[in-house]
């Protein structure tokens, strides 16, 4: 099956929407409520009112935003040069762990989509090996964003620092210019709650939300705790073994590769506020389709076993029980 990522364009389309409707038709078909979860803010709590009589609207926006999601992340990483034009697979796993940790609208979809596009800007294109302060400010805007609608998603300014140490940018005006653009949202925020007098219930609330640790399980079944425990499996395989190959390529493919890998920093810092699940998985999603297409196919990689025309049919494996896995969760 991985041969047909390598050439077969049509079919890989045609494989990606059967993922698609597999993975989406239970939820469209009898769509959950929308919750404001364990962590509100203040965007997403606006939407939940918003769409609370509409469900399946919901779902169908969750679904769009994976979807397109999935194609954007595929065209920046082969628009860079960091996975083959051939392939969609990082597309369906993109979509796939996505999918596996969500049923309808959640802020941690809307935080991958939002760090797509801060993505985008920070992908180098040139021998120059660093970025302008104009895309540093405005990738640390959509950071802001990206909290309004999840607070734990400040964890990707750790991303980011790291991102900007990696471009050099060492500058007191870049961390100015950083932190200003991360600021931007909520001096729009702050001066509409301070006229509307709802600022102090605010700041409670984000204080509240950035101090509830959340270190335990969530109500699985067995079935589901394998499913989780296998897609992460899969993923820090794959980061290993693209952090041991990252010297065999081009600096600048190095470069940008390192951009999509500390995301899972700020992934991280994301994972302690909710109860380990498949949802937590989510915003690890764009490193992992990355890493883990690389350790899939052959021609773009040579991690993993020794003699890897030999043990095809391993990976074949793999990839079927991931799918497998995104089903069961």
């Amino acid at each position: 099956m991985l041969k047909l990522f390598q050439r077969n364009m049509a079919l890989q389309i045609v494989l990606i929407l059967a993922a698609v409707a597999l993975l989406w038709m239970k939820p469209l078909v009898s769509p959950p409520m929308l919750s404001v979860g364990e962590h509100p803010a203040i965007l997403y709590s606006l939407l939940c009112s918003w769409l609370a009589s509409v469900p399946r609207l919901a779902v169908v926006l969750a679904l769009v935003l994976t979807l397109v999601g999935g194609i954007c992340i595929n065209i920046l990483l082969a628009d860079v040069g960091l996975v083959s034009q051939n392939t969609l697979l990082p597309a369906l796993l993109y979509i796939t762990l996505v999918s596996a940790g969500a049923n309808t609208l959640t802020p941690e979809i809307i935080v991958c989509s939002v760090s797509i596009a801060c993505l985008a800007p920070l992908m180098l294109r040139s021998s120059l090996l660093t970025i302008p302060p104009s895309k540093a400010c405005g990738a640390t805007a959509l950071i802001g964003i990206a909290t309004l609608f999840h607070m734990p998603a400040v964890a990707l300014m750790l991303s980011y620092m790291l991102i900007a140490a990696n471009f050099r940018l060492y500058g007191w005006k870049d961390w100015i210019v950083m932190f200003l653009g991360f600021l931007a949202p909520y001096m729009l925020l702050i001066s509409v709650l301070f006229l509307t007098g709802d600022l102090d219930s605010w700041w409670n609330g984000v204080t509240a939300a950035l101090g509830d640790v959340m270190l335990r399980f969530d109500h699985l079944s067995q079935l589901q705790a394998i499913g989780v425990g296998f897609l992460a499996l899969m993923f820090i395989w794959s980061l290993l073994n693209m952090s041991v190959r990252m010297n065999e390529h081009p600096v600048v493919w190095r470069q940008n590769a390192s951009t999509v890998l500390l995301l899972s920093v700020g992934a991280l810092g994301m994972a302690i506020y909710s109860p380990l699940s498949a949802k937590t998985l989510v915003p690890f999603a764009i490193p992992f389709a990355f890493c883990f297409t690389h350790l899939l196919l052959p021609t773009q990689s040579s991690f993993g076993f020794h003699g890897r025309k030999k043990h095809t049919w391993i990976y074949e494996t793999l990839f079927i029980l991931t799918l497998i896995a995104a089903f069961v969760c």
